[in-house]
């Protein structure tokens, strides 16, 4: 996969309405560029790891105070 460019990290930005300040943008490509090549990566450690279904997550209600 290629890298996101800095115009893609800011329309991924203003879709999830967080706003990433200009001088910020190089590190944010930099941090966010690293995590998605660690996520290839232990996606292809795991042969048919795209295979498994998601458990989902139930948590408990919380206690009653009274």
């Amino acid at each position: 996969m290629a890298d996101l460019t800095e115009g893609d990290i800011r329309a991924l930005a203003r879709a999830s309405g967080v706003d990433i300040p200009p001088e910020l943008l190089a590190e944010v490509g930099y941090s966010l560029n690293g995590v998605l090549e660690a996520l290839e990566m232990a996606a292809g450690a795991v042969p048919g790891l795209e295979e498994v279904e998601p458990l989902p997550i139930i948590l408990p209600p919380p206690a009653s105070q009274s």
